[in-house]
């Protein structure tokens, strides 16, 4: 494969103009997280392809439920009580993001009965946010203004001139971004390229079970090491690529991405299938940023009155068990 000569962002976005500072910015931001390093004895590592050309052996691509399995398993024989616990706050229609921890968070709103009326759904890393704030906070409060809430104003964004990743409009009264710790694309970068070294008598066994779940409230977070769907895939699939020897790094433009997402079988109030109520406000198809789930005004009915296997929506997670999420990476042996 050539070099690559500057890192793209993600799905492409083009949020300022070309030429901006920003462009260099994101490409520098990536390089700095990536192992440049030469391979050792033994094959493989994660490396830089601005800097280290490989002949491409293949591409893989994890895929993954967006509903958290931490919040699931313990819970399989009760899906109501996942359901619950993955939207578990006061009022009901915010969303409890810090359990949501496969990647992908999302927000549900609801009418004055109670109903859901629509469903935003996001994978974007909150680095490429702060990324955007450095070079042009303006930019970033029009964005808010139009994905969020039109009355956001910059001094709701940041404290001191520091851009907030949990600000009240990606939080309590928003969604525009991952904000669950442990949804970074630098996290995702660090868990390939630790993968990428971990001695092969580290993966050859059973992972050890993961700690229980905290007490109920409504302002808590999964360990650090979080028992996902993702995470132990990664990096068993990674370390079995360096163990051939090949070498790897993700593939570009590197990012997490909503891939899929299926509405076979659900019904509107009638019985009749639904119809594509989905709209991608971010990205675009197979590299989806921002997902959201509405039925058009008029229709007559709203989400919350569609159903499921007969069962009506009541919970984000309902729909989020329907969506896909990807990081796809490449292999080659060094050029």
């Amino acid at each position: 494969m050539a070099l690559v000569a500057r890192f793209d962002t993600p799905a492409s976005l083009r949020d300022l103009p070309a030429g901006s500072a920003f462009y260099d910015n994101w490409h520098n931001y990536i390089a700095g997280n990536l192992d440049a390093s030469t391979p050792g004895t033994g094959g493989g590592e994660f490396f830089d392809a601005s800097q280290t050309d490989v002949n491409v052996a293949g591409e893989h691509a994890l895929v993954w439920m967006a509903f958290p399995r931490r919040v699931l398993m313990p819970r399989r024989d009760d899906r109501t009580a996942a359901f619950i616990e993955a939207e578990r706050t006061p009022g009901g229609d915010i969303g409890n993001r810090f359990v949501q921890d496969e990647y992908c968070e999302w927000r549900v709103a609801r009418n004055s009965a109670g109903r859901i009326t629509k469903i935003t759904f996001t994978t974007e890393s909150p680095e490429y946010w702060e990324q955007l704030w450095a070079v042009d906070r303006g930019r970033v409060v029009e964005l808010y203004q139009s994905l969020v809430d039109p009355t956001v104003v910059e001094a709701d964004l940041h404290l001191g001139g520091v851009y907030q990743r949990r600000n009240r409009w990606n939080n309590a009264d928003g969604i525009a971004h991952l904000m669950q710790s442990i949804n970074t694309l630098t996290a995702a970068l660090g868990e390939a390229q630790g993968s990428a070294t971990t001695p092969s008598t580290q993966i050859t066994g059973v992972p050890p079970p993961p700690p229980p779940l905290p007490p109920a409230s409504d302002n808590y977070e999964m360990p650090s090491v979080a028992n996902t769907s993702v995470d132990p895939r990664l990096t068993y699939d990674v370390a079995a690529l360096v163990r051939k020897p090949l070498s790897v790094t993700l593939r570009e433009p590197i990012g997490l991405y909503i891939t899929g997402y299926d509405d076979t079988g659900w019904t509107k109030p009638g019985g009749s299938p639904v119809d594509n109520y989905w709209t991608i406000v971010r990205g675009h198809p197979g590299q989806i940023l921002r997902l959201e789930y509405q039925v058009p005004p008029g229709t007559g009915f709203v989400v919350g009155d569609i159903q499921i296997g007969g069962r009506r929506i009541e919970w984000g997670g309902q729909i989020a068990e329907h969506i896909t999420v990807t990081i796809a990476g490449i292999a080659g042996m060094r050029a």
